[in-house]
């Protein structure tokens, strides 16, 4: 096992640099899964914050997924190297159901999500990730084979916002042959995942074409610079997308958002697609925006001079209305999220709503949609014309009862001693770009 103060390849500048974004900050969470990547960021973080005095705690959040036998073992190696550095080391485990097919992404998903709420109970607002040059080389090659668009096309960020918590990238800069360097220099094996020589894989097959690539120009530095030439277009067309939304589209405190017409199909075509994939990730409570060929398909039949008829796109119902069209979420097959809750319960509902429920001990508190017969049972509060909206509002229910719904004015009964606010994210989310991690792109 390595002692901790090793020196390290990089210079203390290089570390400088790299882990700027953390300055200031009391406590940094890593995800770190035992292979080269994880681990030389575990030790290059762990090099930084030693250099001065005053700089964050690190804590290492390492995810046992249970697909392999190995899983389990290869955790317990992250929390000895943790130990062996002197930090902290939390083991998340994935208990969900193996998927039978989609394993890379289901796994990233699940992973994704297990650390994001394991960063939130540690009190964390930042996590860094491992992806480096080659990641962001691959990533380029793979969207570009599924057709993507400038947004899909552009470079991962080194930092974005993820539901309140700051995903950051510090290693993007860095190759993978500079980080394994790193920790073969450190004296440490790491983790060999077989999933990383499976062609089954997309990135796999893309990581074995990068020689070949690379014979002829395409190296993983100039396609990482391609990528990162394409986020400059991206964030310039963003900014005329945010100036769109400014004069033209409007988000209620119903999650409902309204666009004009005329001013979105004056616009370029690429503005008019950025403008809707926005509109239905924010709608629709999404994390990304749906695929390229189906916001062209919705723009296209929204931009005919034939009548419109309502369309669904990712669980969100657009139509037209008086001048301009109307977004309203939409239950669909598998219906909206009804979560047991209780007094002190605070977080986001269908990623459309901030929720906090406080007070007494009541207990049976289910928070879920309003739905249809609750939007009848309260239709004497509800707006009119805009029943899904009405019917996707988040409330508060116990025993089939419907005990309060903020967005139509109905609070809890004062007896029962509790409290449920529901805020509105959908304006917020329009606002974001929420760009280059946005698979659908």
């Amino acid at each position: 096992m390595p002692a901790a103060d090793q020196q390290g390849l990089l210079a203390p500048e290089t570390l400088e640099a790299i882990f700027a974004p953390f300055a200031g900050l009391r406590r940094v969470g890593l995800a770190v899964s035992g292979g080269a990547d994880s681990l030389a960021l575990l030790m290059l973080a762990e090099r930084w914050r030693a250099a001065a005095p005053g700089r964050p705690d690190l804590v290492v959040l390492t995810v046992d997924h249970g697909l392999r036998p190995e899983s389990a073992a290869e955790a317990r190696f992250v929390a000895d190297v943790c130990a062996q550095y002197g930090v902290a080391c939390r083991v998340l485990r994935w208990a969900g159901p193996a998927p039978s097919s989609g394993i890379e992404a289901a796994a990233r998903a699940a992973r994704y999500r297990l650390l994001a709420e394991a960063a939130r109970a540690e009190g964390l607002t930042h996590l860094a990730t491992a992806h480096h040059r080659d990641d962001q080389a691959e990533t380029f090659l793979m969207r570009l084979a599924r057709g993507s668009g400038v947004y899909g096309l552009a470079a991962m960020a080194a930092e974005t916002d993820r539901a309140g918590l700051r995903l950051v990238r510090p290693l993007l800069g860095l190759s993978h042959a500079e980080l394994v360097a790193e920790v073969r220099a450190a004296g440490l094996v790491a983790v060999e995942d077989p999933h990383n020589s499976d062609t089954s894989f997309d990135r796999v097959r893309m990581r074995r074409l990068m020689p070949v690539l690379a014979a002829e120009g395409l190296d993983a530095a100039t396609l990482s610079a391609t990528a990162e030439r394409l986020a400059r277009a991206a964030s310039a067309l963003d900014t005329y997308v945010g100036r769109l939304f400014e004069r033209a589209a409007e988000a209620d405190a119903f999650g409902m958002v309204r666009l004009r017409r005329d001013d979105w199909r004056g616009e370029p075509e690429e503005i008019r697609l950025r403008a809707l994939a926005r509109i239905l990730r924010a709608v629709g409570g999404a994390a990304y925006v749906p695929r390229l060929e189906g916001v062209e398909a919705l723009a296209a039949a929204m931009g005919s001079e034939d009548a419109f008829a309502a369309r669904t796109l990712a669980g969100v119902v657009v139509d037209r209305h008086g001048d301009g069209f109307r977004f309203q979420r939409e239950g669909g097959r598998d219906g909206l999220p009804a979560l047991v809750v209780e007094a002190g319960f605070e977080g986001i509902w269908d990623g459309r709503f901030r929720v906090v429920v406080a007070g007494g001990g009541v207990s049976g508190l289910v928070l879920g949609p309003l739905g249809e017969t609750g939007r009848r049972q309260l239709i004497d509060h509800a707006p009119r014309g805009m029943p899904r909206a009405i019917a996707a509002l988040p409330a508060l229910w116990r025993g089939g009862a419907i005990l309060a719904c903020p967005a139509l004015g109905l609070a809890p009964d004062p007896a029962l001693d509790i409290a449920f606010s529901a805020t509105s994210l959908v304006a917020a989310r329009m606002r974001d770009p929420a760009r280059h991690d946005d698979p659908g792109a």
